[in-house]
């Protein structure tokens, strides 16, 4: 019983120094990277902004982004400000797209927006327009954009990002908006970040 119990105690111990040391050499050969997201703290310096624009064509019902192709520097903080100009709420494909995500701080500030203003972490359900989202390996971020207060009082949206990881990826509006998610073909594009 004792060198039954005595050699489980040694075959545990060869397993956990095998699997430590596959995961030591998976990393130290990049097979496996750490999935950084944007952080909560910001770094100092540099900054860059980001200024995006929901026009809405109230005769087709549609809105679309102006900035399909965005580009920024990695390890910078970017400010992000959306104007949005379309006074129509978006039924949402996932509940938990009304909450703000992956920004520093984890939220938004609105001014001029239907039914909310200041800084918020999220949004109802019903009174989301449109959302900034990047969805991959490396980031989770979407942040709810609500109406405007009408065709001429534009809703602007600001938050802060800091992405860390440099790659080629998308961003998009994830929400049920003309007549079914990016239906515009203008509610999605291109997010390089450069190292």
């Amino acid at each position: 019983m004792a060198l039954t119990r005595r050699f489980t105690w040694i075959a545990l111990a060869v397993v956990a120094v095998v699997v430590v040391t596959t995961v030591i050499v998976l990393f130290a050969f990049g097979f496996i990277a750490p999935a950084p997201s944007s952080s909560s703290t910001p770094p100092a310096e540099p900054k860059t902004y980001l200024n995006l624009t929901i026009h809405y064509d109230s005769t087709t019902g549609i809105g679309n982004y102006t900035t399909p192709f965005i580009s920024i520097v990695a390890h910078t903080l970017v400010v992000v400000t959306i104007t949005n100009h379309d006074p129509t709420a978006s039924p949402l494909f996932v509940p938990r797209d009304n909450h703000v995500l992956g920004t520093v701080g984890g939220n938004e500030s609105l001014t001029g927006c239907q039914n909310a203003t200041g800084s918020v972490t999220m949004l109802a359900s019903n009174g989301i327009s449109h959302t900034f989202t990047v969805l991959d390996p490396y980031y989770n971020i979407s942040v709810p954009v609500p109406p405007a207060q009408s065709l001429e009082v534009p809703c602007v949206v600001t938050f802060e990002l800091s992405m860390n990881y440099s790659e080629l990826t998308s961003w998009g509006c994830v929400v049920n908006c003309d007549n079914g998610v990016m239906a515009a073909g203008d509610m999605w594009g291109e997010l390089l970040i450069e190292a």
